[in-house]
């Protein structure tokens, strides 16, 4: 293999290490492996294991391809598709592959653990294609089948989070109906009770059924940015305005853990769902509190940058986030422990849910942390859409 040849295997490989879909990684194949290797047919048949149905098949030839060998492709591809269909035994199947890969033929295994679940067929002009470069198919080979198994393990930990908010998504519907009814009585009980002594467990109730309706409304918004797009409704926002007011919501558990808050925030008009934007900065300004210590301090800015976004920052003094929980903090279900000395109350959604609604403004969030030196939290989105 020359330094130039080596310098292309290389630059592919590392190309098809950044696909993310099993067809593209098809695609790439077929479209890249016959100038790579200066073949004249490629041809790819992809199975998927769960549906046992074809799931990507594709092929290539050059017209410089010989008769005698353009017989021998279509041979190939029958029979090889037809064991696919008729279920053989991987050892069958291995064992057909291998007699059939000889001279101007490679026809290498697709694997998935220890499954077969397709085949590739390269088929050469050259009669000593087989014996030189069969190393180098091998390896690519090799590449090819762990990017596979990396893309289909995304995509069972993607299915499984979508069944999971599916199911929580139809229990949250018969959950709201009892609970709304639980929180109308118990906010009865409540003025009944105003000078009795059991007026607190009234107050109790009343706390605690809305705070599990908040859940399931979180579960409700989560279900409905899955399964479809989130339905944003335009108006213009005073950003100083709606940001002190949702500030103003925390008094009574910022005097209680005495947390000073300071903020400074840009009197602007911004064109973006009121709610939604609500909810992203409820949601951040809730955690900074949540997670924050004993004495600790807040701070927040807002401002507008040269490409015209709102920012929006809030920095708090608590204990921060460890780097091995850095990609899990905006997945669903995933409440990251930051304090480390025990599970916060909430859904575990709150973060993923504010990612939503800030990237169907076209806007960006992220954030900044260190363990032991506090975190900072920030979103962007256009003043205008």
């Amino acid at each position: 293999m020359n330094i130039l040849h080596e310098k292309q295997i290389s630059k592919f490989l590392k190309k098809l290490n950044t696909i993310d879909s099993r067809k593209k990684l098809g695609e790439e194949i077929v479209n890249r492996l016959p100038k790579i290797l200066h073949i004249q047919y490629c041809h790819i048949y992809m199975t998927d294991l769960a549906t046992n149905k074809v799931l990507f098949t594709k092929f290539v030839s050059s017209k410089t391809l010989n008769n005698n060998l353009q017989k021998r492709a279509l041979e190939i591809e029958e029979l090889g598709s037809d064991l696919f269909k008729n279920m053989y035994d991987s050892r069958d199947i291995l064992d057909f592959f291998y007699k059939m890969s000889k001279d101007n033929v490679i026809i290498a295994p697709i694997m998935s653990k220890q499954d077969i679940i397709g085949y590739i067929t390269l088929i050469s002009n050259r009669q000593d294609f087989n014996l030189k470069e069969s190393d180098t198919v091998n390896i690519i080979m090799e590449n090819f089948n762990t990017r596979l198994e990396v893309i289909l393990l995304r995509e069972i930990i993607e299915r499984a989070n979508r069944d999971k908010i599916h199911f929580l998504s139809s229990i949250a519907h018969e959950y709201k109906t009892p609970l709304n009814s639980i929180i109308g009585f118990s906010d009865i009980l409540k003025l009944n009770l105003k000078n009795d002594p059991n007026y607190k467990y009234a107050d109790n109730i009343s706390k605690s059924s809305n705070f599990l309706l908040t859940l399931i409304k979180d579960i409700l918004e989560v279900a409905n940015g899955e399964f479809g797009e989130i339905q944003l409704y335009y108006s213009s926002i005073r950003t100083k305005e709606l940001i002190e007011d949702i500030i103003t919501g925390f008094d009574d558990v910022v005097k209680q853990k005495n947390i000073h808050i300071s903020y400074t925030i840009t009197d602007m008009e911004i064109s973006a769902d009121e709610k939604r934007l609500k909810q992203v900065i409820y949601n951040l300004i809730s955690n900074a509190i949540k997670f924050n210590k004993p004495n600790g301090t807040i701070t927040i800015v807002t401002y507008i940058d040269e490409m015209q976004n709102f920012n929006f920052e809030i920095k708090d003094s608590g204990e921060g986030i460890r780097k091995n929980d850095y990609d899990r903090i905006f997945n669903f279900f995933n409440q990251i422990n930051r304090n480390q000395l025990k599970r916060q109350q909430g859904s575990g959604i709150g973060l993923a849910l504010s990612k939503m609604i800030v990237e169907a403004h076209n806007g960006k969030i992220g954030f900044h942390s260190r363990l032991h030196s506090g975190s900072t939290f920030w979103f962007k989105i256009p003043i205008h859409n």
